[in-house]
């Protein structure tokens, strides 16, 4: 009986062994194989462009880019460096983009000791490990001998009389300011403008559709003497263009 008993022990055994077996590999050795832990987190740099190409321009003009840089994964992304070549600067950039959040990046090339086609790069250095280094560009062809115009361009826009403006009143008068945006390449339509702050009010003016708009700011006013800084928030419907930033300051005289 114990003799029979561990027969059929010994083949029951066997008879798991093989339909094991017929499994596959994977499955016989899969008790040997640890279970995946979790994802480590880190970050996820998506940029949707780097480059921008901005065609003739002219010389002494100032070309320069906004960059949409978003994370997407689950860990800060760092900003650990982010240079530009010999006539390329790195206006504005974020030093830390948490996950789920984007910031903006601008570039800027002068344009007043280049002649011909320039191709300018500058470098961000991240901690995604999957791309630890974007390069950004700057193409334009530089023209001699137009007149010099006051501005940038922004993209496909131009922007005069500077990308930023300082305003000056008196305590409880208010004072204005205006910004040209032209777009003479291809239709750009300017959607909205905004602000930051209860101390300005913006307003868009279109003067040809897709090609020319004001922008109008006013100062409210204000009673005590400072200094009172904002930004406009420019919007169009180009979408290489990310929205980008009129800088506004206020300096209210104190009373007399």
């Amino acid at each position: 009986m114990i003799v029979a008993r561990s027969i059929a022990i010994s083949i029951a055994v066997l008879c798991l062994a093989f339909l094991t077996l017929a499994s596959g590999p994977v499955s016989v050795f899969a008790f040997l194989t640890p279970a995946p832990g979790p994802r480590r987190p880190g970050p996820r740099a998506v940029i949707p462009f780097t480059s921008f190409d901005f065609g003739d321009v002219y010389t002494g003009e100032v070309i320069s880019q906004v960059f949409v840089i978003k994370n997407v994964g689950d860990a800060d992304l760092q900003i650990n460096d982010f240079k530009g070549e010999c006539g390329c600067t790195v206006v504005r950039a974020e030093k830390v983009i948490a996950p789920g959040h984007q910031a903006i990046a601008e570039i800027e090339v002068q344009t007043v000791s280049q002649s011909g086609v320039i191709n300018k790069t500058a470098t961000m250095h991240t901690n995604d490990p999957d791309q630890p280094a974007v390069m950004f560009t700057l193409v334009a062809n530089v023209l001699k001998g137009a007149p010099l115009r006051q501005g940038k361009y922004v993209g496909p826009i131009f922007l005069s009389p500077d990308s930023g403006g300082a305003l000056f009143a008196t305590p409880g008068k208010k004072t204005t300011a205006e910004f040209q945006i032209t777009s003479e390449k291809a239709p750009v339509k300017v959607l909205r403008v905004e602000v930051g702050t209860s101390n300005f009010i913006a307003r868009v003016v279109e003067e040809q559709a897709g090609r020319s708009y004001k922008v109008l700011v006013e100062s409210r006013p204000i009673e005590k003497g400072g200094l009172y800084k904002d930004q406009i928030r420019v919007v169009t419907d180009h979408p290489a263009l990310p929205p980008f930033n009129i800088d506004l300051s206020l300096r209210v005289y104190d009373a007399q």
